[in-house]
């Protein structure tokens, strides 16, 4: 089974991204902060990440993003990008997000199916 990590501070959105992900047979860790997210990773191994960019305790999601893109273990895990900030869609992708969805134009269907396509591609 698929191990996607999410991270986001939102319970709300945190919980309907793990709901659904679960029907589609994944299996669904959640980490609320960076700190908390690191610890996942070195844990878990998650197949997929998706990430919030405005979290609590000092690093955003660019800090997560960038610490991911730049460990060889971590480097080729795809990250997709849910944040409510539109502006920043180039420096996520030049710092190695695949994808980037702006929260409120996006639906969570979209995103699952995301999820979905990249576990086809990967290993």
């Amino acid at each position: 089974m698929k191990i996607v990590l999410v991270i986001e501070d939102e319970p709300a959105y945190q919980q309907i991204l793990k709901d659904k992900l679960e029907e589609e047979q994944f299996e669904v860790v959640v980490a609320s902060s960076a700190k908390q997210s690191f610890e996942i990773i070195e844990k878990k191994r998650p197949d997929i990440i998706l990430l919030d960019i405005m979290l609590p305790g000092g690093l955003n999601g660019f800090d997560i993003l960038e610490q991911l893109k730049t460990k060889p273990q971590t480097k080729d895990i795809p990250v997709i990008v849910i944040t409510n900030i539109s502006s920043e869609e180039n420096v996520a992708k030049e710092i190695g997000a695949t994808y980037y969805f702006v929260k409120s134009e996006t639906t969570i269907e979209q995103i699952i199916n995301c999820v979905k396509r990249l576990k086809s591609h990967s290993h």
